[in-house]
């Protein structure tokens, strides 16, 4: 047993030293995510279904992945404050985090709402205006799980990854890309599944500048992408019935789990909000 721990433990902290050092990055998450549905199969002899032992292996890699970090950046890159520089902790004691999630918060409700008022205010959208207890708490859950589990994924474990060996502007760029590659859906047609990945791609971008703009606190961004995906699950479970009819640039691709940022609509609203946050960034001198 002792010896199998060993050989386990001796692959793991291999992993953080492959050659060249992108490669490491690359097949990090994967691993991860193997060793959690490892931990996660013997559960499946209890009687639980794929789909709750799918839920099941995601929250063991991510506890995995999270335990993983200090390690990761220590050995690596010789960080030991790592929960620091992924903003997760204060970097100054003058920062408030909750306000940067309140701010990133607030700016998913502004753009959620300019997506919905042209729809609302046309043949589009249906008002329905109730939320049942079960959908508000999954919405938060949304809100709060996705929103972190992702930001410090992207926003906070690969910026930094992609900044130490490529520099901060392709770390920018390629963090978003990869961000925009993971959330598609492969069986639509090219030109739509084109358009939402532009629109992520963005978003990415966009969200990657909040942080920066927050003196590198993670919580603006947590916020923010949090707030879209809680704000629109909400939307179309109870607020809102929105038109089969309704045009593909505003609602985004898809037929039934449609995606705003994929339309033209959602695609120059994460446009204009990155050119807005990069000019505040460039009059900081930060970028």
């Amino acid at each position: 047993m002792n010896k199998l721990y060993e050989r386990i433990k001796k692959i793991y902290l291999g992993l953080f030293f492959l050659s060249p050092k992108l490669l490491s990055t690359i097949i990090f998450i994967p691993f991860l995510y193997i060793c959690g549905w490892i931990l996660a199969t013997p559960i499946f002899l209890l009687g639980v279904d794929k789909e709750n032992l799918s839920l099941i292996g995601t929250i063991f890699t991510f506890l995995i992945y999270v335990f993983s970090l200090p390690k990761w950046f220590k050995l690596r890159w010789g960080v030991k404050n790592t929960w620091t520089l992924l903003g997760i902790k204060k970097i100054d004691k003058n920062i408030n985090l909750f306000f940067f999630f309140l701010k990133g918060f607030l700016l998913s409700i502004i753009l959620t709402s300019l997506i919905l008022i042209p729809i609302i205010g046309t043949k589009w959208g249906y008002w329905i205006g109730t939320i049942s207890p079960n959908t508000f708490i999954n919405a938060i859950c949304l809100l709060l799980g996705v929103g972190f589990a992702e930001e410090l994924i992207f926003r906070g474990w690969l910026l930094e990854e992609l900044k130490n060996q490529f520099g901060l502007k392709r770390a920018v760029l390629g963090q978003a890309l990869i961000f925009s590659i993971v959330h598609i859906g492969f069986d639509l047609p090219f030109l739509q599944m084109l358009s939402i990945l532009t629109g992520l791609f963005l978003l990415g971008i966009l969200l990657s500048l909040i942080r920066l703009k927050d003196k590198n606190s993670l919580w603006g961004c947590i916020g923010l992408h949090g707030g879209l995906v809680g704000l629109w699950f909400i939307t179309n479970n109870g607020l809102l019935e929105i038109s089969k009819n309704s045009p593909k640039w505003l609602v985004g691709p898809g037929t039934i789990n449609t995606n705003p940022l994929g339309g033209i609509f959602g695609i120059s609203l994460m446009a204009i909000f990155c050119f807005l946050n990069f000019r505040l960034l460039r009059e900081k001198s930060k970028f």
